[in-house]
This record gives structure tokens, C-alpha cells and sequence, in this order.
């Protein structure tokens, strides 16, 4: 095989390669997912708490000598019988209701 046709297939191999349209890091509000799925851009999923978080469920902070789950850190572990449900419609970040807009002006009226 000459050298011209083996760069080809090496090229046309890594583009078929990177063309795969299933994604495992999509996700939707819809979906059930169990306590500490990953998702690349959204986080861990909390299943108790029906939300996503920076760090996994019951992640232990030794420097803060702490556990994280929900949002909080407490000194011992969150026990809980859920281990899936769905995200809840208020907590996730494609709600519009917790999108927080601020700018240069002010909602406060003037009086003279």
C-alpha cells in the first residue's frame, strides 16, 4: 500500500470516528435518572434532591471534614431509599423561573 493511501484511511477512519451522533452526555428533564449520573456541562444528579450538582451525592470534603449532597455539606452522609426519580421542573437550569437577569438599571422609582 503506498504511503498516500494509508493517511487517507487514517483520515477518513478518525472522521468516521468523531461523526457518532449518540451522545451520553445528553439528558432530559423528562428522563429518569439514577443518584450520581454524570452529565459533561450539567454536573452530577442528586436523585433525593431531583436536581443537579457540582460534585457527586454523599462526596466527602476532607477539608471541610463534610459530606455534599443537595447543595449542602453536613457532617454525616445523606441516607435516602431514593436512588432514581426525574428532575424537578424548578431546580433544573433550563427553568426560566431561576434565570436571573441584572443590568445597569434600577426597578426603584425616584421620588421628588
Amino acid at each position: 500500500m503506498k504511503r498516500s493511501s494509508v493517511v487517507v484511511l487514517v483520515v477518513s477512519g478518525a472522521l468516521l470516528a468523531g461523526c457518532n451522533s449518540y451522545d451520553d452526555n445528553s439528558w432530559e428533564d423528562s428522563q429518569t435518572y439514577t443518584n450520581n449520573h454524570y452529565v459533561a456541562g450539567r454536573g452530577y444528579y442528586h436523585a433525593p434532591y431531583r436536581s443537579w450538582y457540582p460534585f457527586p451525592y454523599n462526596y466527602y470534603d476532607a477539608e471541610r471534614r463534610s459530606y455534599y449532597h443537595g447543595g449542602n455539606y453536613t457532617t454525616d452522609p445523606h441516607v435516602s431509599a431514593i436512588t432514581a426519580s426525574q428532575p424537578s421542573a424548578q431546580k433544573t437550569a433550563t427553568s426560566s423561573s431561576h434565570v436571573r437577569r441584572s443590568g445597569f438599571t434600577s426597578s426603584r422609582s425616584i421620588s421628588s
